[in-house]
């Protein structure tokens, strides 16, 4: 496509007030959320309508990336996974709006040279990426934001989301691709070079980090001044020196979800964060992110 004529550095996000539990329900499902297994090739072409009318509604302006994304499913059907797409758009819905809040708050506060400094120094990591699908879609969304993904090894998909996204998405002005911004990088985040270059300012993102990486994340922000938003995974018992249950079930049993919830609440209250937020729990089971704002 052409290079883009507008000047925005800052692409439009989805409505956060708008649910679409409806869609997620019709989904392939396993027990209570969108089976792990579905593919968004292997959906029934109504579906795949309902798909693209919802990457749309939570991509206002940008077009573009729903046929980036539906194209990445036909063409390779085995990387674009429905549960994937869908907790993804969900979460980068929310963590985009705070990303943009504390940008718009810091350039009110500047002059118009500092707000171009200021949103070209800013560094979004997104940790432990996996597919890499959030940190791709943040990078279109602020296209004068540094993006690293970061992770043990590079996902074929990773190439493809790059591919479709050079192909259908527009450039930024001054940019020379459409993903300039966006880099990956192999590392392990646990271990601590690989967050020395966190500066205050920057944001960290881990979404699904499982036992003791979603704290590690949490505790290297707070110590960089960065800010966080972290989704957990798998916590397990004990991890926090919160027990959730007992060895002869005297205390009752306590659901999964329940337990998961406690978890989350227990972290994030030993790390003061800003708020708890939650994409629907009819995707995932694991559906809570944990939000820490900069502070500069």
């Amino acid at each position: 496509m052409s290079e883009s004529t507008h000047h925005n550095a800052i692409r439009k996000g989805g409505k956060r007030r708008r649910r679409f539990d409806d869609l997620f329900q019709g989904l392939p499902r396993s027990a209570s959320v969108i089976c792990s297994n579905s593919m968004i090739h292997d959906l029934t072409n109504d579906q795949k309508l309902q798909i693209r009318e919802y990457i749309k509604e939570r991509s206002p302006g940008s077009e573009e990336i729903a046929d980036a994304l539906l194209w990445v499913a036909e063409t390779h059907p085995k990387e674009l996974r429905t549960k994937e797409l869908c907790e993804t758009l969900e979460a980068v819905t929310l963590i985009g709006a705070r990303i943009n809040a504390h940008l718009a708050s810091t350039n009110n506060k500047s002059t118009p040279g500092a707000k171009r400094k200021k949103e070209s120094i800013m560094t979004i990591y997104d940790l432990a990426c996996g597919h890499g699908l959030a940190g791709v879609l943040l990078a279109y969304r602020f296209p004068k934001v540094r993006v690293r993904c970061i992770d043990r090894e590079r996902r074929p998909c990773w190439n493809t989301y790059i591919e479709a996204f050079e192909g259908f998405g527009t450039k930024s002005p001054g940019n020379d691709t459409v993903m300039a911004n966006l880099n990956f990088e192999e590392g392990d985040i646990m271990k601590s070079e690989t967050l020395q270059q966190v500066l205050p300012g920057d944001y960290l993102i881990c979404l699904h980090g499982c036992n003791e990486l979603s704290p590690h994340v949490i505790s290297a922000a707070i110590e960089r001044r960065a800010g966080y938003a972290v989704m957990p995974c798998c916590l397990r018992e004990k991890m926090l020196g919160l027990s959730t249950h007992s060895s002869n079930c005297n205390w009752g049993i306590m659901d999964d979800t329940a337990r998961y919830a406690l978890q989350v609440g227990y972290l994030a209250g030993k790390f003061q964060c800003a708020k708890v937020v939650a994409i629907s729990h009819w995707i995932t089971n694991r559906f809570l992110i944990i939000i820490g704002d900069i502070i500069i």
